[in-house]
């Protein structure tokens, strides 16, 4: 956008009136404005920051590019996953009187059982209660506590959980 592009030498040459235009005084001026040109540099950097954070927002398509773009700019491997969905499966005790059946793979066609009962790990069940899995590469070394602050600064807000697990 042109109205945030300025050029702070043209500029000096330009105002400067045309009889006093001579290399001693333009490096004076130029060593003058030398804190608006940092001002000046700051403030693009901070204008590229929020035109980059509101062009992205909490679509996994973007969240992904986020991800990558910060930690993973050269392979890209980082992706959102949804979770697996597993009901969790008790086992009792012979003392509750409920009874489950856990059988072999080779039992099914013996005892008439056709439908084997799965049982899950504590956090199969538990990624069941998440909204999404951040998959990242092994190859990667990130700090968590980034990668968490960037999740939370743009998933949705409906979705509170997520896990990051390595692939």
């Amino acid at each position: 956008m042109g109205l945030f592009n300025v050029s702070f030498p043209d500029l000096i040459k330009q105002l400067l009136p045309v009889r006093l235009r001579n290399a001693k005084l333009t490096r004076w001026l130029q060593c003058l404005i030398a804190p608006v040109i940092e001002l000046y540099f700051l403030f693009t950097i901070n204008r590229n920051e929020n035109l980059y954070y509101l062009s992205h927002n909490g679509q996994v398509s973007y969240l992904q590019a986020v991800l990558n773009d910060t930690f993973d700019f050269t392979g890209r491997g980082i992706y959102i996953a949804d979770p697996a969905i597993c009901d969790a499966v008790f086992i009792w005790l012979v003392a509750e009187g409920e009874t489950v059946w856990l059988g072999l793979t080779s039992e099914i066609g013996t005892t008439g059982y056709t439908n084997p009962l799965w049982l899950y790990l504590n956090t199969e069940v538990s990624a069941a209660a998440t909204n999404f899995i951040v998959m990242i590469p092994s190859t990667i070394s990130y700090d968590t506590y980034r990668m968490n602050a960037l999740i939370d600064k743009y998933r949705l807000v409906s979705k509170n959980n997520y896990l990051l697990l390595s692939y």
